[in-house]
């Protein structure tokens, strides 16, 4: 199938860029098509930067993690609402980051394919599939439509708008979850160092079982809202089910399918983390406080006349033992002697020797403790799950289905607005573009 070939001046996109560009050609100034503009080689590059919305999203997220870490490690106050202003913070550098002059210069790498059948002054022209991989992952793509261009970089500000909001606002939503999972982990990493690995398998043994309840419940209210959202129409066709599921809008796949495509409702990783019960969930709030301190004292009594010397019985006494529980590593003796009774010239002394053992012990979840801590998982999840949500600067808490619902409502409406942007670049596919194609001279040849 014959290839069109390249004029200068031909427009540019990228599958990251928020800005249209337009090819230069500077390799060659002798050989022209399409009325007279110079032919593109694989030596000419856009003349400018593309202002890459992934570069604003991956400091976004970059932002939530390090602002998450400096709240843990108390060198930042102010809880969720700190991380949500570091992730936001985050997305402004990156933002500056995308207008240094040539950037997206030393991060395109080499035009493939092209004509390797021909040579236009000692290089290889370019075709209208020619493409530039970008090294954060995006593709530079020929345009012929000024027009097609601007609703490619439309729906690319589009979804980079929802991306780094969704972000930022996330950060925030999600730090009670997070906070949770993190202190699960500690508790985990403190019960391994303090009991040894058969305390801190059990452990998380029960974080697996507590989690599951709560990620299967959090599951079945998914699908009843599935089911409710598939009986509400919306007027074109559809049902709003189809909206908060989403649609294709990757201006690369739109570009190479020209029709809009259904998306598939997978869920995003937040939204699985939010299933699993928020801050309620797992770790110590279902399972419980597994450790305790226990003492062991051992006693004895003596009794000297001179060199004669008669040893009473020992007694042993212990508090707070459980029977069957891992005891810890470190335990601390002390030991002490006390002289009851003696006469004045010291023939005659009664003492009395201790010797007291104190230690942690973790009590291992048993098949007996499994009904009481699946039912803590259920009652735990429910009250995550009921009312409405407060928020505070730590993040919301409770309220987790007004949550799910607010999060769908998220969706269905930038899915409504990402919906809009793609059907535009789709008919200036068809439009402008299959114009603008129609006055270019055709390459015969080899593909």
């Amino acid at each position: 199938m014959s290839k069109l070939y390249v004029p200068d001046g031909a427009w540019l996109v990228c599958s990251n860029g928020m800005k249209k560009q337009q090819i230069k050609v500077t390799s060659q100034s002798t050989v022209t098509i399409a009325g007279g503009y110079l032919k593109a080689t694989i030596d000419d590059r856009p003349g400018g930067n593309f202002m890459c919305g992934k570069m604003m999203l991956i400091g976004a997220i970059a932002g939530a993690v390090l602002g998450l870490a400096l709240v843990a490690g108390s060198v930042l106050t102010g809880g969720a609402l700190a991380v949500a202003a570091v992730a936001a913070a985050g997305a402004a550098v990156g933002a500056g980051v995308s207008m240094i002059p040539s950037i997206c210069g030393m991060l395109l790498k080499k035009w493939t394919p092209y004509d390797t059948n021909v040579l236009t002054v000692g290089r290889h022209p370019l075709l209208e599939n020619s493409q530039i991989p970008c090294m954060l992952g995006g593709n530079v793509m020929i345009l012929y439509s000024e027009k097609a261009a601007d609703e490619f970089t439309d729906l690319t500000i589009g979804k980079t708008a929802i991306n780094v909001v969704g972000v930022i606002a996330l950060s925030y939503v999600l730090y009670p979850a997070l906070a949770a999972i993190g202190s699960t982990a500690v508790t985990a990493k403190a019960t391994v160092a303090t009991f040894g690995w058969g305390a801190g398998a059990n452990y998380l043994g029960g974080v697996g079982l507590t989690t599951g309840i709560a990620y299967g419940i959090g599951y079945g209210v998914d699908q009843g809202k599935g089911w409710v959202y598939s009986q509400i129409p919306t007027g074109d066709g559809t049902t709003l089910k189809t909206y908060v599921d989403g649609f294709e809008s990757d201006p690369e796949k739109l570009i190479e399918n020209q029709k809009l495509a259904n998306g598939d409702g997978d869920k995003a990783i937040y939204e699985h983390t939010n299933d699993v019960g928020g801050a309620n969930g797992p770790g110590r709030e279902t399972i419980g406080d597994r450790t305790s301190q226990y003492s062991m004292t051992e006693r004895s009594t003596s009794v000297r006349l001179d060199d004669i010397e008669e040893h009473g019985p020992t007694t042993y006494n212990e508090s707070g033992r459980v029977q069957g529980a891992i005891e810890g590593r470190n335990p601390t003796n002390t030991q002490g002697t006390n002289v009851i009774d003696q006469d004045y010239g010291g023939r005659y002394q009664e003492v009395e020797r201790t010797s007291t053992t104190t230690n942690s012990q973790y009590s291992p979840l048993t098949r007996s403790d499994i009904p009481s801590t699946m039912g803590n998982a259920v009652k735990n999840t429910y009250l995550d799950q009921k009312g409405l949500p407060t928020f505070s600067k730590d993040g919301p808490k409770g309220g987790g289905i007004v949550m799910g619902l607010l999060q769908d409502a998220y969706k269905g409406v930038t899915n409504f607005i990402l919906k809009g942007q793609s059907e535009d670049l789709i008919e200036a596919l068809q439009k402008e573009e299959a114009a603008a194609r129609a006055k270019i001279t055709v390459l015969a040849g080899k593909d």
